[in-house]
């Protein structure tokens, strides 16, 4: 079983590192070509929280390539399933240069791949069934913590668990086996793959706990476990989680009553993370935000209301990402 991985990130090398290193045939496509390079000549080196090696792919035992590179040697050889890692951001214009190629393919058309999006937020799923017209697309939310902290190289921060389904219905008898020897595969490699039939309530649990979490962390830039340390950080994060759970109840989405606990125990499990929104203002790249927060903001608008906090919060974290010209 050939596996195709869209993004050479953090989650791309988590999962392409420990796939390779079970001995799955995967192959990782990267934005630059120097990435790609040394992934090839370095292979992939998985370090945990520590900073201790503790998994590594050498050399051979996977493939790297850029994107571009992707539907020539999908075309040679065609991959079963394809992955994409990237953030929401990247997500259309990584399809567009590495997948939407393939959709003059008779191999590709008579037998496309699975395809499962790793993103945070929502509405990426129905932007890339315009791009893909006719692929199975599955959703995937995982609660893996990595970091990347070199081309080649990545930390395992925190071991969770990657939940796997349709994505607005439940899965049929075909795509059930479909992804049970995809989860089954993943499990081989070390992760824990669970098949999931409520896939959009986990992906608006998500939403919320990332809308609540990532701006704080990214506008005090502290780690996730700081949030808690005082009632004034705590104020804060109540008050998003309200107003995104009044838009909610607004547009019919439901929530579970422990959410706000739930929230608690994220920033308690991941306390040493940094939060890949701070990530992002640490290094001067655009943010999720217009996705995580942003989503809510949408939501809102659809159902004839505002969510003002949140507005507020997604305008102050794209503050932190302009450069004087």
């Amino acid at each position: 079983m050939t596996i195709d991985l869209i993004g050479g990130g953090s989650l791309g090398l988590l999962y392409g590192g420990k796939l390779a290193a079970a001995g799955v045939e995967a192959r990782i496509w990267c934005r630059t070509a120097e990435q790609a390079k040394e992934l090839n000549s370095k292979g992939i080196l998985i370090r945990n929280a520590a900073g201790d090696c503790c998994i590594r792919a050498v050399p051979g035992t996977f493939a790297a390539g850029t994107l571009e590179e992707f539907a020539p040697a999908w075309s040679q050889k065609p991959g079963r399933w394809m992955m994409l890692m990237t953030k929401q951001k990247d997500t259309e214009e990584a399809c567009l240069m590495s997948a939407a190629k393939l959709l003059g393919d008779k191999q590709a058309a008579g037998n496309p791949p699975g395809v499962v999006c790793f993103q945070n937020g929502f509405g990426h799923m129905e932007r890339l069934q315009k791009i893909l017209p006719g692929w199975p697309l599955y959703a995937a939310v995982t609660t893996e913590g990595a970091k990347r902290t070199a081309s080649h190289e990545v930390v395992h921060a925190g071991a969770g668990t990657t939940w796997i389904g349709a994505g607005g219905e439940r899965l049929d008898g075909r795509n059930e086996k479909r992804l049970e020897d995809l989860a089954e595969m993943l499990q081989n490699a070390g992760f824990s793959a669970v098949l999931a039939n409520d896939m959009d309530s986990r992906i608006y649990r998500k939403l919320l706990i990332n809308a609540v979490i990532n701006p704080l962390t990214a506008l005090w830039n502290i780690r996730n476990g700081e949030l808690l340390v005082s009632d004034v950080r705590l104020q804060a994060m109540r008050q998003l989680l309200d107003e995104a759970l009044a838009v909610y109840d607004a547009y019919g989405i439901p929530w579970e009553e422990d959410i706000w606990d739930q929230i608690l125990d994220v920033c308690r499990a991941t306390a040493d993370n940094t939060s890949s929104m701070l990530k992002d203002v640490q290094d001067g790249a655009e943010t999720e935000v217009d996705w995580i927060n942003g989503a809510i903001i949408a939501l809102a608008q659809k159902a004839g209301m505002r969510a003002p906090a949140h507005e507020l919060i997604a305008a102050l974290v794209k503050g932190l990402s302009i450069r004087e010209e």
